[in-house]
């Protein structure tokens, strides 16, 4: 009985761990959502959490001010059938309220096959 409750401890933990993950990464979503990264020759504007297929956070640095995090993303432009890889930089700054995106940089944005 007692390796049952340890066990369903464990799995509460696993549980809450994930579920702030996956929050964490529709938050981001969210966060993203107005902003334009890229420049003349490739350009996404994010204008719905619907468009990004699956975000990945590859890091994060982070000075108590300032948070930078690389992010791995496949996005698909609604009502489009192609698919595109891409890879940004978004720049957070602390505000009374909470983190605020000041900045999305494209590092790369390809068509998947």
């Amino acid at each position: 009985m007692k390796n049952l409750t340890s066990l369903i401890a464990v799995l509460a933990i696993a549980a809450l761990t994930v579920s702030a993950a996956l929050s964490e990464i529709e938050q981001m979503k969210a966060d993203l959502i107005g902003h334009t990264m890229g420049g003349r020759e490739k350009t996404w504007k994010f204008q719905s959490t619907d468009q990004i297929k699956q975000l990945v956070i590859k890091s994060r640095v982070e000075d108590g001010r300032r948070q930078v995090c690389l992010l791995a993303l496949q996005l698909q432009a609604t009502n489009a059938t192609e698919r595109y890889a891409a890879e940004a930089k978004v720049e957070y700054w602390r505000t009374p309220t909470g983190w605020k995106v000041d900045h999305v940089g494209l590092l790369s944005l390809k068509k998947m096959e």
